[in-house]
């Protein structure tokens, strides 16, 4: 994602974790989800990613067919005709150019599309492994290129092409990372632990297991937020933002994980008893009231773990209250994705394209 979120908080709390303090295991990072609206969508937690493939046996064997009649004329738009081809090499190699060019010159184009097999599809279509759906995304390319022409070119880039699942067992497959909250393993999970091998294994269990267990890992947050109170609260008073306090007990908990962001939700709750990212249909949707890809996640997560955040009595953060988007409102941070305006494409994946490299 290309909105950058840094806070002087931000920085600091990375600047601890690269000295040491909290190696990173096989935590993977930020997981989004597409910007739908999240008031209508279920409790979730994330599950590994895996790409599949399935195989089939053989069919019955064939018996004699009907005589084969002469196939669609060329030059129409029934089945793969040169005619489609045509259109669609003439709409794609005159809208992606250059970067964003698909294909060596119209001859190269021409030569794929008579030999992929490709069906024709319908007029219009938007998504689905037709030559219409490169078609239509090729000429939207005129104005979106960066966004669009890899819809349009050999592969559709899953919009206009296919994606094979794989059918297999989930025993026959080995989980390595998995997230609901943005940073737990990264920064709650192992920080206090002063080996580096010993915090590396630890981080590397919570990837390992199932929310169910993650009871077992409240020492750690607790451990977590005592180092990174000893070492930023000092920075939170110097620019003028109330930290909550891990002394003062609310609930029986820390005040820091005892104080509520929304009725009846504790900081704790976010991760115990299980890490997962949980909706409530009823209340606004924004993180951490599930995730929308334009949220400032880690802005928000800072402010519910390091500022006295508490509705009921929310401490002086400048010349407000303390809320979770304290942090994201500072002039530091940009306040939208630094590209096409704040806004993100309308189609699968939902991201422009990375920065490439200078």
């Amino acid at each position: 994602m290309k909105t950058i979120q840094r806070t002087a908080l931000a920085v600091s709390m990375l600047s601890l974790i690269a000295c040491g303090q909290a190696p990173v295991g096989n935590d993977a990072g930020d997981v989004v989800t597409p910007p739908a609206d999240t008031t209508n969508t279920p409790d979730v937690t994330e599950v590994p990613d895996v790409t599949m493939t399935g195989e089939t046996g053989p069919g019955p064997e064939a018996g004699p067919g009907p005589e084969a009649g002469p196939g669609p004329e060329a030059g129409t738009d029934g089945g793969m005709t040169s005619g489609v081809c045509t259109r669609y090499c003439a709409a794609v190699t005159a809208s992606c150019t250059g970067a964003n060019a698909q294909y060596d010159n119209l001859a190269d184009c021409m030569s794929f599309c008579a030999a992929s097999n490709i069906p024709a599809g319908m007029a219009g279509e938007m998504s689905g492994n037709t030559l219409e759906c490169r078609i239509y995304h090729a000429g939207v390319a005129m104005g979106m290129p960066v966004a669009h022409c890899p819809h349009a070119g050999p592969s559709g880039a899953d919009v206009c092409g296919t994606v094979n699942f794989n059918a297999g067992a989930v025993a026959a497959f080995t989980r390595v990372d998995r997230m609901g909250m943005p940073a737990v393993s990264t920064a709650l999970v192992g920080l206090n632990i002063a080996d580096v091998t010993a915090s590396r294994a630890r981080k590397n269990a919570f990837n390992d297991g199932n929310p169910a267990g993650d009871m077992s890992f409240a020492g750690d947050f607790i451990g977590a937020l005592n180092v990174l109170h000893g070492a930023l609260d000092d920075d939170l008073g110097r620019a003028n933002l109330s930290a909550c306090s891990m002394t003062t007990m609310i609930g029986g908990l820390p005040a820091c994980l005892g104080q509520e962001f929304a009725p009846g939700r504790t900081v704790a709750s976010l991760v115990v008893p299980n890490d997962v990212l949980r909706i409530d249909l009823n209340g606004t949707a924004g993180f951490p009231n599930g995730r929308r890809l334009a949220d400032p996640v880690i802005d928000v997560t800072l402010a519910v773990l390091l500022l006295n955040i508490n509705r009921t009595a929310p401490g002086t953060c400048g010349a407000g209250m303390c809320t979770p988007g304290t942090l994201a409102g500072l002039p530091l941070n940009p306040s939208r994705n630094d590209v096409a305006g704040g806004m993100f494409p309308d189609t699968f994946p939902y991201f422009h394209p990375p920065h490439r490299a200078p």
